[in-house]
């Protein structure tokens, strides 16, 4: 089973963290996205995570493909088996990883255009959303330690790999004295040896 990545993906990040924590054997490939390369001969769209499988099929999408690890390998589980507990995370995942995506648009915008022609109309429109996003998030956690019931599971994965991405990269998104439930949380979550050893680069 093979990973490909990219060390800055807080989507990628999200699976490989799983399968450190699963103990799951698999390889990683790590591609560089802005230079060019095959990984469109794995993955048609030339997106990370993809995961080929040992019977060569590919998956593609984080949601997909941790799905298929927790269903694969489900100790420890991280996607509740039950209906409602599996709604419930993947609510938070959907959330987290929503405003990710915004967070990501914007900074497409800003590096392949210049500040004359950035469209600021768009970026502000992104920022609402990820404004909206963490200040969901952060009131749906509360003072609860987990995002759902009393273990870790794939929403607080999802969120502390995003926000360790937005940290690094775009600190003033993020503003953890306004958002202290969730600042708790990703500060909790950087201190497991899952998330050090893939901790994005700086720069």
């Amino acid at each position: 089973m093979k990973l490909y990545a990219s060390p800055a993906s807080s989507f990628a990040r999200k699976i490989r963290v799983m399968l450190i924590e699963k103990n799951v054997s698999h390889e990683v490939e790590m591609v560089n996205l802005w230079e060019p390369n095959e990984l469109q001969k794995v993955n048609p769209i030339g997106k990370v995570p993809a995961l080929k499988l040992d019977d060569g099929r590919v998956l593609i999408s984080s949601p997909l493909i941790a799905d298929y690890v927790d269903s694969k390998y489900p100790n420890p589980r991280f996607i509740p088996a039950d209906a409602d507990g599996r709604t419930e995370v993947r609510r938070w995942e959907a959330l987290a990883d929503g405003t990710m995506d915004a967070v990501g648009t914007s900074l497409y915008e800003m590096r392949f255009h210049d500040e004359a022609k950035r469209s600021q109309a768009w970026l502000d429109r992104q920022r609402s959303k990820i404004d909206a996003g963490l200040a969901a998030l952060e009131r749906m956690l509360g003072n609860r330690p987990w995002c759902v019931g009393d273990a870790m599971s794939l929403a607080d994965i999802a969120i502390a790999c995003h926000l360790g991405f937005v940290t690094l990269r775009v600190p003033h998104y993020f503003l953890q004295a306004q958002y202290p439930n969730l600042a708790r949380l990703w500060k909790s979550m950087e201190a497991r040896e899952s998330l050090k050893k893939t901790a994005p680069p700086p720069g």
